[in-house]
């Protein structure tokens, strides 16, 4: 990547003259959520329908982070998850950023295409019975690699296309997302995704710990759904409008959620209201895999969106 570019995407990545390096989240990487959720809320629930507590998602990671170590991998390594059922994907992607690795979700199911295009050191699905394999693990991990908030977290596969997105993208993103609806500790919610989105990843596998509000479908304060809830997911359309209950409409070169509504998120901004066609802010993802597409997408301060 050129450092033309870089600085392209540095600047869209700004929103006026506050700059992604000026952090504004209370973390300074993804392992240390599950490590600081458990130092304040141990006992709190995260996963409240199956009983799974802060601490025990804390362990798992940890037993998670052995395992993968023991299969040799290594901090920096891209891991593919296959749509595992809940909760081994909310628990593993806390398991590969214990040990400073990366990983990829695909959007759109083709597996052989991602794994063709992204060449992962592993790939984990259904039939590794993840939740299995870790069981005889030590649950205490001591990473070698701490990664920084500028650093690759995840890879996100749809259509033939690869999103990078830092540790930074996906807290800033649920932070933003947290204070649109109004979202406390003290509150629980519900949300049911498959994992295969960027809406899954902010809503069911960080928000819970990031938020401190455990999810539950046993009358829980807030449902986040599709067609349903007090707030809609909205991944497709062409316009934004102001609707009730709320839309959140997802972007996913803006890691997640672009807005709710028509007001955009904490630290996003864009050019227009209804129709944005240009984003800028601190939820811009990294780039993509392919820099022709960076080269043609990240111009003026701005990172361009096909809607």
């Amino acid at each position: 990547m050129s450092s033309d570019l870089e600085k392209r995407i540095y600047q869209a990545q700004c929103i006026g003259n506050v700059e992604p390096i000026e952090h504004m989240v209370p973390y300074p990487n993804l392992r240390s959520l599950v490590d600081g959720q458990n130092i304040k809320y141990g006992e709190k629930m995260v996963y409240a329908d199956l009983g799974l507590t802060s601490d025990k998602v804390y362990r798992l990671a940890q037993q998670t982070a052995n395992w993968l170590t023991a299969e040799g991998i290594k901090p920096k390594d891209r891991i593919l998850i296959d749509k595992l059922p809940f909760p081994q994907t909310e628990v593993l992607v806390f398991g590969i950023w214990t040990l400073g690795a990366s990983m990829v979700i695909i959007g759109d199911g083709n597996i052989t295409n991602a794994k063709k295009s992204i060449n992962p050191a592993k790939i984990i699905s259904e039939e590794t019975d993840y939740f299995k394999k870790i069981k005889s693990f030590p649950e205490n991990y001591d990473p070698s690699f701490k990664p920084l908030l500028q650093n690759e977290s995840m890879i996100f596969w749809n259509n033939k296309k690869g999103i990078k997105l830092s540790h930074y993208n996906l807290l800033v993103n649920a932070n933003g997302i947290q204070h649109a609806v109004d979202l406390f500790e003290d509150q629980t919610y519900y949300v049911n995704l498959e994992p295969n989105s960027m809406a899954w990843m902010i809503l069911q596998a960080i928000l819970p710990l990031y938020s401190g509000a455990p999810m539950t479908s046993k009358n829980p304060d807030m449902v986040f759904g599709i067609d349903e809830g007090d707030f809609h997911i909205s991944f497709e359309w062409n316009k934004l409008k102001e609707t009730t209950p709320p839309t959140l409409y997802v972007c996913n070169e803006n890691t997640a959620f672009l807005s709710m509504n028509k007001s955009p998120i904490h630290l996003s901004t864009f050019d227009n209201d209804t129709n944005p066609t240009k984003i800028s802010g601190h939820s811009v993802m990294m780039g993509y895999l392919d820099n022709k597409s960076n080269e043609e997408s990240f111009v003026d301060g701005s990172l361009k969106i096909n809607k």
